[in-house]
């Protein structure tokens, strides 16, 4: 999980919110 958040930095606000896509679908 740490790596997808140091990507997320990387990527910037568009990155962020790919991210919490993913979580999101992780999470359920």
């Amino acid at each position: 999980m740490s790596t997808l958040v140091v990507v997320g930095t990387q990527w910037g606000d568009e990155g962020k919110g790919k991210i919490v896509d993913l979580l999101t679908e992780y999470a359920d």
